[in-house]
């Protein structure tokens, strides 16, 4: 398995010509997917009346699939399903429309829009990322990558989807933000005194993350502090 810093190397440059300036927002970012028809064609009974309500949460419970059931087999279209994934994405509940997203694909093989019920679960993780900024650093970043490894995935698998344009900035963006983060811990270190750690982490920067801001500051602390050359009298 490739280590995650020469995943986040490798795809900064291969996805380079698509970076634009993400929303700063993911709620925003959340708003402008793209996503079916909001109709309710396929819904009935309570569904119907939980999708015109906006209902997130009801409609999650009455849509996802149950892997565990011994029931009927299940009769719910793809299309009611990626709705209420997308209701949920735009209403914050990303750990629900993440769920769901993840649930589609083995309940609805071969379906032509896997590659949006794949985006929205990319997107559903970047919220909650995006929203764990109390979680400390070091776990920030542990998770992070795995973000950013299921995003690059996307990338990987669909590179053709109309999706895929759409999500590179925010892989750019990601990208940026772990950069600081690890600069942070990197600063953190230095200020307990430990001068070992805090120039690895540097260099790690520096060497990993090029192109971002954190590196640029990342080389200039390493000059100022890397120890001069020992020299050696002729």
């Amino acid at each position: 398995m490739d280590h995650p810093a020469r995943i986040l190397t490798r795809y900064t440059t291969r996805h380079a010509a698509m970076v634009l300036v993400a929303p700063a927002m993911l709620v925003l970012a959340a708003g402008c997917a793209t996503g079916p028809d909001t109709r309710t064609d396929g819904a009935e009974g309570p569904l119907q009346q939980a999708l015109e309500r906006e209902d997130c949460r009801e409609a999650w419970g009455l849509v996802m699939p149950d892997a565990g059931s011994t029931d009927a087999p299940d009769t719910t279209d793809m299309d009611t399903r990626l709705r209420v994934a997308h209701l949920c994405l735009q209403q914050g509940e990303f750990e629900r429309a993440r769920d769901l997203s993840d649930a589609i694909e083995p309940a609805h093989p071969g379906h032509p829009d896997l590659d949006y019920a794949a985006y929205l679960g990319a997107l559903a993780r970047l919220g909650i990322w995006n929203r764990a900024t109390a979680v400390p650093p070091r776990e920030r970043i542990r998770h992070g990558r795995e973000v950013f490894r299921h995003l690059a995935g996307f990338l990987e698998e669909h590179a053709m989807s109309r999706h895929a344009e759409s999500l590179a900035p925010r892989l750019a963006r990601l990208r940026e933000d772990l950069a600081d983060i690890e600069l942070q811990v990197a600063g953190a270190a230095a200020e307990d005194g430990q001068e070992d750690e805090a120039r690895a982490r540097l260099r790690y920067i520096r060497d990993h993350f090029p192109g971002t801001t954190a590196a640029r500051t990342a080389a200039e602390r390493l000059e100022n502090t890397e120890p001069a050359p020992v020299q050696t009298p002729n």
